[in-house]
């Protein structure tokens, strides 16, 4: 492919416009070469930044310089000089990106962007019909335009979708920071939280393919299909060693992220989307886990004194506690903790009694 055909392939494939041919042609050439995947794993991850900025960053040159910034200069610059192609890389990438801020430009303006607070649970409906449920301390982004060319929309955090029926030519897409979900039934949990340290997708209707965004860091992820009563995690592989993959090696996706697929019982489901009826429920989750999700459901700050209180798991359930004082005393009453609340600060400490 020459350079022009490239850049126009990338574009439609970073946008979510590529059909299945043109995604087909986009991952063979990123695979031919190891400058080629470094240089699409630049621009891939910048693009995904640059999604979750305010849709009100419509000035070009600011959104061209943000856009920059976001790239580490040392892989810019110092890596690329390695293979000799600098100046055609750099010069490639600069367009490439002008061209991709354009197009975030054109439609910043029109993106829709739908936040639940920490503490807060939000509900809404989409022009074709979906219901989604937004847990604390998240995001939905789509285009004003969604359901007549795409169904597509991103998140960050956490969402119940109750998938509407659609026209087969229009599946309904949803893009995460590193991973991308179709829907192929109707409802599903996605669990997506920056700062937790995996991604999670529960089916209870349905079915959905799960398929992972090339990066530098890891191998190209084959789809993975989760049915009905099926819980996928994966867990991010920077807990692990790092690790920069090349062509000729063996390794699998597997080597990289932990990936679990687990069937569960239907009476069970409440413990992935019981908190869409203000519901917690914790199954031998460790303490580090479970302040994550009291941080966003109660709006506080958690701090641990002890680093090994992050490993104490505890199982429980919790229906319409409007107080956090009230989950903390009944943990307390079970595992080796104390804690303190000030203001909208709780720190947790060991119990040596």
């Amino acid at each position: 492919m020459d350079n022009e055909e490239i850049k126009q392939l990338l574009v439609k494939y970073i946008t979510r416009e590529a059909d299945e041919q043109e995604t087909d042609r986009v991952r063979e050439w990123v695979k031919a070469h190891p400058e080629n995947e470094q240089y699409f794993a630049q621009l891939y991850e910048a693009w995904q930044n640059m999604m979750y900025l305010k849709p009100e960053l419509v000035d070009e040159e600011k959104a061209y310089q943000k856009f920059l910034s976001t790239i580490p200069q040392e892989t810019k610059y110092r890596q690329l000089y390695k293979w000799g192609k600098v100046a055609a890389v750099v010069a490639i990438f600069s367009v490439l990106s002008v061209f991709l801020i354009r197009y975030y430009s054109q439609n910043a303006q029109s993106i829709r962007l739908v936040s639940a607070s920490k503490g807060g649970i939000k509900k809404i409906v989409l022009t074709d019909g979906t219901l989604v449920w937004l847990n604390a301390g998240s995001k939905l982004n789509y285009n004003t335009d969604f359901g007549k060319k795409n169904r597509t929309v991103y998140l960050e955090g956490e969402a119940f979708f109750e998938i509407a029926p659609g026209k087969k030519t229009i599946p309904f897409i949803v893009n995460t920071k590193n991973y991308t979900i179709r829907d192929i039934g109707t409802k599903f949990n996605l669990k997506s939280y920056p700062n937790d340290s995996f991604f999670e997708t529960t089916v209870v209707k349905g079915e959905v393919s799960v398929e992972g965004n090339i990066d530098n860091n890891a191998r190209e992820m084959s789809r993975i299909y989760v049915k009905p009563r099926q819980v996928l995690r994966i867990y991010y592989q920077q807990q692990k060693e790092k690790y920069t993959y090349k062509p000729d090696d063996q390794h699998d996706l597997k080597d990289l992220n932990e990936i679990q697929v687990l069937q569960i019982d239907s009476a069970k489901m409440d413990k992935y989307d019981g908190w869409r009826e203000n519901l917690l429920v914790f199954d031998g989750n460790t303490l580090d886990e479970i302040s994550k999700v009291l941080e966003r459901h109660y709006n506080v700050k958690i701090v641990m004194d002890d680093a090994s209180l992050q490993g104490i798991r505890y199982s429980g359930s919790f229906k319409n506690v409007a107080s956090i004082d009230k989950v903390l005393n009944l943990i307390k009453g079970n595992t080796e903790i104390d804690y303190t609340i000030n203001g909208n600060t709780v720190t947790i400490t060991k119990n040596n009694n």
